[in-house]
């Protein structure tokens, strides 16, 4: 301000303005209303410009891919409308074919400034030999690029849940070293599971789900009785893991679910049980 004021007494004289106070005054305030202005327009130009915020994912469906197949695969997230490349960089064997980029719609008891309101299809075939484990992915939209990872599983090792299995006279039939892919398809849906064990076995139940910002999902464990044994909502992350080690010979019973009571769409997960070495 006062490089300003003094900018503008000194050019007083030259533009013949007269010599006195009253002079630099009115410059002042001239000048003043001038840098107003500008400063007016410039901030109305940068409430016209968008605003771009880089692409981001929040959930896939499934929550994994089997190697040997084609699959649809889903994903949502922000920024993803117009996306123009899904590739896998250490597996560029996979086929991807984009199918759609659009509007996601309203995600169920979530808020999609939270969760994201775009989403991409694509279909995706993963040749028999491509490597288990997780794969990197890389989506290419108009505003960057955006990198996540997914499970690669073998058909020999996995299973897809089905339905009904929502009571134990009903569960669906799994043993140790398999994984199951699965979906809490409603609300108050629950996926029982039954599994063989032994006595003084000890095991790790991982449920990863397809996005933990939409699905919270948890665990529960009961023997062949029905009598419960252990539970999980959260671990290191908001997935659970659950271990334990089995007391009786016979069937173990995993009753899957969500801790909100929420299904449909973008629920998906991922569960593992593994005998620890």
């Amino acid at each position: 301000m006062r490089r300003a004021a003094a900018l503008g007494c000194c050019k007083a004289r030259d533009l013949r303005w007269g010599d006195g106070p009253l002079s630099c005054i009115r410059l002042n305030l001239i000048t003043s209303a001038v840098l107003s202005l500008l400063a007016s327009a410039g901030t109305d130009l940068q409430a016209q410009s968008p605003v771009v915020s880089a692409p981001s994912i929040t959930a896939s469906e499934p929550a994994a891919l089997v190697r040997g197949r084609k699959e649809t695969f889903k994903l949502r997230g922000f920024e993803l409308k117009g996306a123009t490349q899904l590739r896998f960089p250490s597996s560029e064997q996979i086929v991807v074919e984009l199918k759609e980029s659009t509007d996601a719609g309203q995600a169920k008891g979530l808020e999609n400034k939270v969760v994201g309101d775009k989403q991409l299809v694509a279909e995706i075939t993963l040749p028999a030999d491509v490597p288990t484990g997780w794969i990197e992915y890389v989506v290419v939209t108009p505003v960057g690029e955006v990198k996540s990872k997914i499970m690669v599983l073998d058909p020999e090792s996995s299973i897809d849940e089905r339905e009904p299995n929502q009571g134990f006279r009903g569960a669906q039939e799994l043993r140790v070293g398999q994984s199951v892919r699965g979906s809490i398809q409603s609300d108050k849906d629950v996926d029982v599971f039954a599994f063989p064990s032994l006595v003084g076995q000890p095991l790790r139940i991982t449920v990863t789900s397809g996005g933990p910002l939409l699905m919270d999902v948890a665990v529960q464990c009961y023997d062949a009785r029905g009598q419960f044994l252990a539970a999980a909502d959260d671990g290191p992350s908001r997935d659970p893991v659950l271990t334990l080690t089995t007391k009786t010979e016979g069937p173990i019973y995993l009753c899957v679910s969500s801790s909100h009571d929420l299904g449909g769409p973008w629920h998906s997960y991922l569960m593992t049980i593994e005998e620890v070495k």
